[in-house]
């Protein structure tokens, strides 16, 4: 006789818990020694993990998103309703946890020690000691190292928009994993792609420079994605890619993916996009701080479908 949901509730709950944290990357030798203890002192926790695993596949949550587990976590402590919504979503829809889900993260990815940060759906201004500001998009971090010859902002995650005041004897420089960008005083935007960056200059001229010292001059209306060894074409700067400052991200023709993208870091949760319909092309013009707003104007211009899983689980899928 099959055992009913109530019953399967706790040990579920457990299975869960136990390779969402095993998957996340953040466990230790003791816990993951812990859990090959858990899982052989009963065959039925065997049999939970191995029913999870042939439903979920092989999942793993990427440690770029800084995913660790938390969000899930947080999930399944919710309401006891709202958590067997979600437990029948990780055994029905299939992917739930795959990193395609997981791309979102309910946490900033700022270091909450870094020098300046914002938490998720929070753009801030920032006020530096030689009057330069700096505007950190939400989940953004960055370093400041200021001394007698340098002005140097280590962007650790994120985007920033610097308005830098000149100084001749001291160059202002933004860093990231791919490279810098300098300036003696100028406006620009610095943006982390994965392992890649993107600048996009709006004022005066910059001198980039890649981590294997491939160099480049960009002027303003000019924009450059490069990574650690090369840069890629110099491109118009577009003025929609700062318009994130002011609270909107505004599309000409983009792809699906790159909207859901810029409303990430604006909600507390997953939203989760079918890779199928990423490369769907999109126009207009979408409030970064009422991103629930954003996904009904998307909605009503696209034939897709917007899911709601539970308070912090969203999907977007074809209509």
């Amino acid at each position: 006789m099959s055992r009913t949901t109530s019953e399967q509730d706790p040990l579920v709950q457990q299975a869960i818990r136990w390779m969402v944290l095993i998957r996340s990357g953040a466990a230790d030798s003791v816990e993951i020694d812990a859990y090959a203890r858990w899982r052989a002192a009963d065959p039925r926790h065997d049999t939970a993990c191995r029913r999870l695993e042939d439903t979920l596949g092989v999942f793993q949550i990427p440690a770029e998103f800084g995913a660790n587990g938390t969000l899930v976590q947080r999930a399944l402590d919710t309401p006891t309703t709202r958590r067997r919504v979600l437990q029948r979503s990780l055994l029905g829809a299939g992917a739930l946890l795959t990193a395609g889900w997981l791309g979102n993260r309910v946490a900033p990815v700022s270091d909450v020690l870094a020098d300046l940060h914002t938490a998720t759906g929070e753009r801030r201004t920032f006020r530096l000691d030689d009057g330069s500001d700096l505007i950190l998009n939400a989940r953004s971090a960055a370093d400041l190292y200021f001394d007698a010859r340098q002005r140097r902002v280590v962007l650790r995650g994120g985007e920033l928009l610097a308005r830098v005041a000149r100084d001749a004897a001291r160059p202002f420089i933004v860093e990231t994993p791919a490279g810098q960008v300098q300036t003696l005083g100028s406006e620009f935007a610095v943006r982390r792609v994965g392992a890649a960056s993107r600048v996009v200059v709006t004022q005066a001229q910059v001198h980039v420079a890649t981590r294997s010292n491939t160099r480049l001059d960009l002027a303003a209306g000019q924009a450059v994605h490069f990574d650690r060894d090369a840069f890629g074409r110099i491109e118009p700067a577009q003025a929609n890619e700062t318009i994130w400052v002011d609270g909107f991200v505004e599309a000409r023709d983009r792809p699906l993916g790159e909207i859901i993208d810029a409303l990430r870091p604006y909600r507390t949760g997953v939203l989760q996009l079918d890779e199928s319909i990423s490369a769907w092309r999109v126009s207009g013009l979408f409030p970064l701080d009422d991103s629930d707003l954003a996904l009904a104007s998307l909605g009503q211009t696209l034939p897709i479908r917007i899911t709601r899983l539970s308070a912090l689980w969203v999907r977007v899928t074809p209509a």
